[in-house]
């Protein structure tokens, strides 16, 4: 397959609701549905009778399937090219790992799905080596401005150190640093490195004097923690950056070249879809080795709400991103963290973008 080339996928659902969801959803994001088993009797025959279709295709199954089972699923593990299996009974979740739960939105069920099939990225010939590490290094850059880029990399360091994984937190964004601000932290580097804030968690600052042995400190600070989230700020001349030899671009090019993943925020409106579009030019003629991932900040509900979501995948999708979000926007949280100079969770730990931002945590650490 090539890498340019969607997968195919067979769908064996028996809830027509939930396989119109997963089909139409799929579909709409370049998918080829090329069967719709609706018992396990039609889905072994289409299989048997098309092997070289099936080879490489995504089995997408939910246990409700009438005759399916783990033995018959094992029976045809060598002709399908994967399988993912969902499931309505919390219970059997629990006790089956391949089974997971039925996505809420579009932006699940693809993130999901592209968790699966991690198409490579095209990478420059001249790229540095990857160093291989203890800990998963994760870049978070900004769309353009207000997206609530810095806000998203310190709760979703916080949601990490609460699942007990130590965990570090860099400010590099040298043009606007604001965490600190955000924290109502000083002197963050006087003594040490690094700053421990709360249980598994720990702040530091890029300054001049630290970029120039970036490697060094990265390498330092990968044997120390489990996870590093790095607030970049905005990415939006991020070609410039990557030319660029002054220290304030060493951060951006250290993370393209050797973080594990650059997740790139954006904001649902209009102007928020119009700065990601030209991101994404950006990243269509870049070459940067970690993996992309993307999230749309600051949903509308309702009707509104899923247009804005439509569109982000449809912008989002060519560039084949490991992973795909989207946060609700609750204005009233955030206000309220930013006032007492906190995170989601020590303010409101049921706020909707908290519940979000703790689930993304959670896919994290998987």
């Amino acid at each position: 397959m090539s890498e340019l080339e969607m997968p195919t996928v067979i769908t064996a659902i028996s809830s027509s609701g939930t396989e119109g969801f997963i089909a139409g959803t799929l579909f709409a994001q370049g998918w080829s549905v090329v069967f719709r088993a609706i018992d396990w009797e039609s889905l072994e025959r289409y299989i048997n009778s098309n092997p070289d279709a099936a080879r490489g295709a995504l089995l997408l199954f939910a246990s409700d399937l009438p005759g399916i089972s783990k033995v018959k699923l094992d029976s045809i593990a060598m002709k399908i090219r994967q399988t993912i299996g969902f499931s309505m009974d919390q219970q059997e979740i629990s006790d089956l790992s391949e089974l997971h739960e039925i996505p809420k939105s579009a932006t699940d069920l693809v993130s999901l799905v592209r968790g699966f099939v991690r198409a490579p990225m095209v990478r420059g010939l001249n790229a540095p080596q990857r160093v291989a590490r203890k800990s998963r290094v994760i870049a978070v850059g900004s769309a353009g401005s207000y997206t609530g880029c810095t806000t998203l990399a310190m709760n979703m360091a916080m949601e990490l150190s609460i699942l007990e994984k130590s965990t570090l937190l860099i400010e590099g964004n040298y043009r606007a640093p604001s965490i600190a601000a955000y924290l109502a932290m000083r002197n963050i580097n006087t003594d040490a490195p690094w700053k421990t804030i709360a249980p598994h968690l720990s702040l530091t600052e890029i300054d001049q004097e630290l970029s120039g042995t970036i490697d060094d400190f990265m390498d330092r600070a990968a044997a120390e923690f489990d996870y590093i989230i790095i607030d970049l700020g905005s990415i939006s001349g991020l070609s410039n950056r990557l030319t660029d030899r002054r220290w304030t671009s060493t951060m951006t090019t250290w993370c393209c070249d050797q973080a594990d993943e650059l997740m790139i925020v954006s904001r649902a409106d209009q102007l928020g879809a119009h700065r990601l579009a030209q991101v994404i030019e950006l990243l269509q003629n870049t070459s940067v080795r970690a993996s992309l991932s993307f999230v749309m900040n600051m949903k509308s509900p309702g009707k509104r709400g899923e247009n804005e979501e439509a569109q982000f995948l449809k912008s989002t999708t060519a560039l084949k991103p490991i992973r795909i979000r989207s946060i609700a926007k609750d204005s009233r949280a955030v206000m309220a963290a930013e006032d007492e100079h906190a995170t989601l969770v020590e303010i409101n730990e049921r706020s909707n973008m908290r519940k979000s931002i703790a689930e993304l945590a959670r896919e994290l650490k998987s």
